[in-house]
């Protein structure tokens, strides 16, 4: 029997309640995904519910209870192998899914009710669903969702924790092909090579830049000169859930001034973790950290902290774009980051992946926290 992965009835129910909402639509395929477990991600082994979102929309449907009703492409035969849920309608097209929508939420007695939508949901369906139902109230259910996933259960723990050793071996393995000459597509194609190796459904990000080239924008042909500080920042794909670590290296010496600023990141990132306890104000904490770095570094740093599980950045927990208001709490997944923009190197910092427990943190990332030298 197919059980949920992060999704859990009661604290669903617990969440409409807090939100006073009679349901909740899920249209957004990691959302889809997360509540019913239907394999609607672009890295899925056969990505088809993704490719043809557009005329076969998926879409779930949460009920106070925490119940959930799917709606899937007709085409598709194998739902039991993948999904614990068991009410569920075909869909042949865009506009038979919203009349099946509409049908369902008249058969809850919801045509008075208060519903939360995704903003991501595409217009046309959010429009349906204000005609067929005026006096309905639509909300922004997004702060449900996030709510939701942001507590993350030991299995969903589990996959970030391998999608995490997935992009590690792919660093190192970089790290291990580094010299003088070896181009960003090279090192690319060993990164793609690693990931798929080990089992990972794909990846998710694959940032990185040599001395001062766009690390947004590798692949162009940079080639690896002695002295540039070569950032690895790899995302991989484990069952759905992803991982977010980064490494730098040299060939020949470092410059100076890349080390030092290596070398304070790591002790602001050591200062967030140690303050990183359930409980903890984020913004607080952020300030603080802020104060830290001043008393040690000179210039500006970035300091974030991020959670993440089916998203690399599901939302900021704290830092200057910090969308989280409430305080830190067990079982949140975090990606914590400090960098330095150093002259003539870019991004010069160190991630690292980190479960909040009872007591502080648990590190699921492994990697040496230093600069790796070749």
């Amino acid at each position: 029997m197919v059980e949920p992965i992060g999704y859990n009835k009661k604290r669903a129910s617990e969440l409409l309640e807090q939100f006073k909402l009679d349901a909740l639509i899920a249209t957004t395929p990691v959302n889809v995904f997360y509540t019913t477990g239907i394999p609607t991600l672009h890295v899925a082994p056969n990505p088809i519910l993704f490719v043809l979102y557009n005329q076969y929309p998926s879409f779930s449907i949460i009920t106070k209870d925490g119940e959930v009703t799917l709606f899937i492409w007709i085409l598709y035969d194998s739902i039991d192998k993948f999904s614990w849920v068991k009410d569920y309608e075909r869909v042949g097209s865009p506009k038979g899914g919203l009349n099946l929508l509409k049908g369902k939420l008249k058969d809850l007695g919801l045509e008075n009710g208060k519903i939360g939508l995704e903003t991501l949901m595409p217009r046309y369906q959010s429009e349906f669903l204000r005609k067929e139902f005026p006096v309905a109230s639509f909300i922004d259910g997004d702060n449900v969702f996030l709510e939701m996933r942001l507590i993350k259960s030991e299995e969903e723990i589990k996959r970030i924790k391998k999608s995490t050793q997935i992009a590690e071996k792919a660093i190192l393995n970089c790290i291990e092909a580094v010299k003088k000459g070896i181009s960003d597509n090279d090192l690319l194609k060993i990164a793609r090579a690693t990931i798929v190796n080990e089992g990972a459904d794909g990846w998710d990000h694959l940032t990185m830049n040599i001395g001062d080239s766009d690390p947004e924008a590798p692949g162009v042909g940079t080639i690896v000169n002695p002295g540039d500080m070569i950032r690895f920042d790899y995302g991989a794909v484990w069952k759905g859930y992803v991982s977010d670590v980064s490494r730098d290296a040299v060939v020949g010496k470092a410059p100076e001034k890349g080390i030092l600023a290596m070398e304070n990141m790591i002790k602001v990132q050591e200062f967030c973790l140690d303050n990183l306890k359930p409980g903890a104000n984020p913004k607080i904490l952020y300030e603080d950290a802020f104060k830290f770095y001043k008393q040690i570094g000179k210039g500006r740093c970035m300091i974030i902290g991020h959670s993440i599980g089916l998203e690399t950045e599901e939302t900021h927990i704290f830092g200057p774009g910090h969308t989280y208001d409430g305080p830190i709490k067990e079982n949140m997944v975090l990606d914590v980051e400090a960098w330095h923009n150093v002259r003539g190197q870019g991004l010069v910092g160190i991630e690292d992946c980190y479960r909040i427990t009872s007591s502080g943190c648990e590190r699921l990332s492994s990697l040496d926290k230093e600069i790796y030298f070749k």
